[in-house]
């Protein structure tokens, strides 16, 4: 029995048990990505929609709490909220696990899972997730996964299927073993199910699939290959997590791993940059509805959170523009700051952000105003048309969050290539947009940002090989 024998009889070791499977490694094991604070580490909660890093891990040793949803306990309680197990079930998933003892002291910043030597080749964990596709996809579960998003949702996905020639959603139905039974009798190990996180171990040495009563999509690679497949809820029991993303596999990364409901058809297409899956699938279904889907390509992380790799794939998806829209709410602000910080100010590519209503998100949007909602998104509509508009404010927030020297240069500096390389009417309001924001913050005293503004314009006009605006 994996960590020393942590049961005996009825009687669990949870001591020895807490101490075999740290708690930190275990929630960094699910998904979850941990930065350090204070005495413990502060990640997005799996239990909820979290986009604010809400769960406190290790704050309390041994334990777990989200100040979002209200879970919490040790890691026992932890593996039976995120896989909907009993204590016992819970006391046998653990044991599955190799044990790793504590370490005296953390010695990263960041947890993120390891590799795992068990892990299949990555070839085959692509032809194992195609296959657990194939199965929540097949007819009846289909329709169900059509119907409950047009009901529930009010994401229509007909036009886009028709157009992609492709199911673009799923459902696992109701079964504790469904897939599971389904994949041992093509073939699939156990070990294999196990490692690509699509069934987990019961404490009487069984397998159960790691979805149930779930819709499915697919997060897929650039090449179209399925990394891992999501799932979203659909019993309403209040103690299942709303989203349930796949463990780090050798396919799955959340660091890497965006959600792109259909492949970009078009060199020029404008980028939807959203937070959650659902919202890239509403993009992508509604642009297909109107006759669009080559005009937008959707891209979705998961959340606020925003890695260089995120940032990659998107700027080089196509030449388009790039359109950030996240949730109306203050997560949703700090998480087109990222975007733009990544995407503007240290790849200098030009950005637009689209400014949602408070408490909506793009799916609730494009649910209430359909095709024409996606005027939101549409940078052919300037921002005072209704359209996205330029991230003067981001780029302002984005460098004054490294609490820079002097930020009056700093921002003029980040600011003047764009400003340069923009229509003389979007730089203008790129550079209203970063005035308006610097004076609010007290960093333009007698108008000496503006001043310091014009003059990173101008420089940076004059490198260029043709004319442009050079000033406010």
């Amino acid at each position: 029995m994996a960590g020393g024998a942590a049961v005996t009889g009825p009687r669990v070791d949870v001591l020895g048990l807490r101490a075999a499977h740290p708690l930190t490694d275990v929630v960094a094991a699910a998904g979850v990505e941990l930065q350090a604070r204070g005495r413990g580490w502060m990640g997005c909660c799996p239990f909820h929609e979290d986009t604010t890093a809400s769960l406190s891990v290790d704050g309390v040793p041994d334990r777990f709490h989200c100040f979002g949803c209200g879970a919490s306990g040790d890691v026992i309680d932890f593996v039976q909220r995120l896989h909907g197990l009993t204590f016992t079930e819970a006391v046998a998933h653990l044991e599955a696990r190799t044990p790793h003892p504590r370490p005296a002291t953390p010695s990263h910043h960041q947890l993120r899972p390891g590799p795992s030597p068990s892990w299949p080749p990555r070839d085959r964990a692509y032809e194992v997730n195609a296959l657990a596709w194939a199965h929540y996809t097949r007819p009846v579960a289909h329709a169900t996964a059509v119907s409950h998003l047009s009901r529930r949702r009010g994401i229509d996905v007909t036009a886009l299927e028709e157009q992609l020639g492709a199911p673009v959603v799923g459902h696992t139905g109701h079964g504790w073993t469904t897939l599971t039974d389904h994949l041992r009798a093509a073939g699939v190990t156990d070990q294999e199910l196990l490692a690509l996180d699509l069934a987990q171990s019961t404490r009487r040495g069984t397998l159960i699939d790691t979805l149930r009563d779930r819709l499915v999509i697919a997060a897929t690679t650039p090449d179209c290959r399925i990394a891992g497949l999501l799932g979203r809820d659909t019993s309403g029991d209040p103690r299942a997590p709303k989203y349930r993303n796949p463990t780090r596999t050798v396919t799955y990364d959340k660091a890497i791993t965006c959600y792109q409901p259909a492949p970009t058809r078009h060199p020029r297409a404008t980028v939807v940059l959203v937070e959650g899956p659902f919202d890239a699938l509403a993009v992508a279904a509604t642009a297909a509805t109107a006759g669009r889907l080559s005009e937008f390509t959707a891209l979705a992380t998961g959340g606020v959170v925003v890695t260089p790799s995120h940032a990659a794939r998107a700027a080089h998806l196509t030449g388009g523009a790039l359109v950030v829209a996240m949730d109306g709410d203050r997560p949703g602000q700090d998480g087109a700051t990222r975007w733009v910080d990544l995407l503007a100010v240290q790849a200098g590519r030009p950005v637009l952000v689209t400014d949602l209503p408070h408490g909506r998100d793009p799916a609730d949007w494009l649910a209430q105003h359909g095709p024409a909602g996606l005027a939101l998104l549409d940078p052919a509509r300037p921002g005072a048309s209704g359209g996205p508009r330029q991230p003067g404010p981001e780029i302002v927030r984005a460098i004054l969050s490294t609490r820079r020297r002097d930020p009056a240069v700093e921002v003029s500096k980040a600011l003047g290539p764009l400003l340069a390389a923009l229509p003389a009417q979007h730089a203008e309001q790129l550079a209203a947009g970063a005035v308006t924001e610097m004076t609010r913050r007290g960093w333009n005293p007698d108008d000496a940002f503006t001043r310091s503004l014009t003059s990173a314009w101008r420089t940076a006009a004059r490198t260029l090989p043709y004319p442009a605006s050079r000033s406010l």
